[in-house]
Formats: C-alpha cells, sequence, structure tokens
C-alpha cells in the first residue's frame, strides 16, 4: 500500500532530543568534558553577573555555542542562530530545548563578546585541558605534526646553496660558533648607498627537479 504524502501539524511535541542523538555521536564525549569544566567555573560566572537585573543568556550557553561554531566551521553567528533553529544536534550541544526560541544573531553577539573579553576563555580552556580525560592525553616530552608536512620540510631539493660569502664566514651554520663581536676599536666604515629594492619573486608551485647526488650538503653551506 503507497503511504500519502501529507504534512499535518501537531498541536503537542514529543521529541526527546537525548534520544535523537546517537549513542556513540562523538559530540556526547565533547560535551561531557565541556559541562564538566562549565560546573567547575560556576563561581567564575557568579562574579561576572550582578545578582539583580534581566537575566542575560547563559554563560554556558554562550561557550557552548562558540565552541559548536568553531567545531563546525560556521562562518557567522548569523549563520549559527539559522542552523540552530533547525539543526537538533546543534540545540541539544547548547542546551536548548526544542520549543526554546534561539536568540538574535547580535544579542549573542554582543553577550557572546563581553563575557569572552575577561578571562574566562582562558579559564574555559585550562579547565579542559586539566579534565580527567583530557590531561592523560597531554605531553610536554613529544608533539604530533602531520607526517606530510615532515617530508616537505625535510626534501632535500629544498636546499639552496648560500653565498660563497656568507658560507665560508665563521658561524654560518648552526651547529659552529657564533662569531666574535665587532672590536670598539675598529675603523668607521663608510656608508653606502641603499640598493634599489628587488623584485620579489614569483612564487613557485613546487620546487624544481634537482639531481643532488655526489654533492655534500651541509648547514654551513646550504639553507
Amino acid at each position: 500500500m503507497r503511504g500519502t504524502d501529507e504534512t499535518s501539524g501537531s498541536l503537542f511535541s514529543y521529541v526527546d532530543l537525548e534520544e535523537r542523538i546517537p549513542a556513540r555521536h562523538p559530540l556526547r564525549k565533547i560535551r561531557r568534558v565541556v559541562n564538566d569544566a562549565l560546573v567547575s567555573m560556576n563561581a567564575e560566572f557568579d562574579r561576572l553577573y550582578a545578582a539583580d537585573g534581566r537575566p542575560s543568556i547563559a554563560p554556558e550557553r554562550l561557550l557552548r555555542a562558540s565552541l559548536i561554531q568553531i567545531l563546525f566551521f560556521v562562518r557567522s553567528e548569523r549563520q549559527l542562530m539559522e542552523q540552530m533553529q533547525c539543526n537538533l544536534l546543534f540545540r541539544w550541544f547548547v542546551g536548548l530545548g526544542i520549543d526554546d526560541p534561539v536568540w538574535v544573531a547580535t544579542v549573542f553577539s554582543k553577550n557572546r563578546d563581553r563575557l569572552l573579553t575577561t578571562d574566562i576563555a582562558q579559564k574555559f580552556l585550562a579547565a579542559i585541558l586539566s579534565h580527567c580525560e583530557i590531561a592523560p592525553l597531554l605531553s610536554d616530552e613529544h608533539f604530533s605534526v602531520d607526517g606530510t608536512l615532515i617530508k616537505a620540510w625535510a626534501s632535500m631539493k629544498s636546499f639552496q646553496p648560500k653565498p660563497e660569502q656568507e658560507a665560508a664566514e665563521p658561524g654560518g651554520g648552526p651547529d659552529d660558533p657564533p662569531a666574535p663581536p665587532p672590536s670598539a676599536e675598529a675603523e668607521p666604515t663608510e656608508t653606502k648607498p641603499e640598493p634599489a629594492p628587488m623584485t620579489p619573486p614569483k612564487p613557485r608551485t613546487r620546487n624544481a627537479e634537482v639531481d643532488f647526488r655526489g654533492q655534500k650538503r651541509s648547514n654551513a653551506t646550504h639553507a
């Protein structure tokens, strides 16, 4: 039997955002770490806001929304608000219910900027890095980079010969001792006129093919 393509509005909504998000979605672990960091900053938030007056946007939601904007490369706050109107994942991560109104983009930007002008952003990142699930992943003894970048930086084809005068001077290489400072009794040298500015070379898309077999290359002769 063919189903009908008819849309009827619902008087009540029974959508539970928690059940709409997959159990193994990576944002679940990120949100748990972020929430723990925000709970530890509760006293900092209390000192920033006055006890009386009209309630502002919750600082926890401001930081979650800013984080979701970074993670999903949303170009502007206005586009972020448009995404939160229809994206259940964004609503769940920020903490908005299915029926909660989305903020005006200018109001969100003003509240967010006022919050981040303090040292809250630095303390927020510090709280995340000190989390029990994140701290074991950090180390001062090593770092990680893309292997393709190392291969590009270490390419022998990128070595260019130094000028003969520079290569002959002591201290030309990083392993050589530094050159002694000039003597105070040295004769004054004549000032030479400044050379004409050189035209910048045209950028190349890749290094030219070079046959360097049989050549000796070191930091003293090449750079």
